[in-house]
């Protein structure tokens, strides 16, 4: 017969979820073993964000946008470079919209943000912003 065989090679492979005790789930085995969404190394930051202030200089650019808004709208753009750092001016946004375009020097602690598409990013909370000289 086919359907004992079968029975005997899920009991063997453990698909039956039956523990060797008899025909009762064990406590381990009763409770759901799975998880609410992948863990992705995106959403975990390589090392944790400085408390300590930093001072970075570069050109403030404002009106920055991403897929689903996953930005703070503001980036500090190095020297000949693209992309940039993440910045959040809610602190000091009239001072950031006056020197949008402009070399600048912020002065901020660094956090990480979760978003649902970029994971986990690293943007600098200003909390001073100044024309560079």
């Amino acid at each position: 017969m086919l359907i004992p065989r079968v029975l005997l090679l899920m009991s063997s492979l453990g698909m039956l979820g039956l523990s060797s005790g008899g025909c009762e789930q064990s406590a381990k085995s009763a409770a759901p073993t799975t998880t609410t969404g992948p863990t992705t190394q995106r959403d975990k930051p390589v090392t944790p964000p400085s408390t300590q202030m930093t001072t970075l200089t570069g050109t403030l650019r404002g009106g920055m946008m991403a897929i689903g808004g996953e930005t703070t709208g503001w980036v500090l753009v190095g020297d000949g470079a693209t992309g940039g750092t993440d910045l959040d001016v809610s602190k000091v946004q009239a001072d950031a919209k006056r020197l949008d375009g402009k070399r600048v020097n912020v002065t901020g602690k660094s956090v990480d943000k979760k978003y649902v598409e970029r994971g986990t990013v690293r943007v600098i909370q200003v909390e001073k912003i100044e024309a560079a000289r």
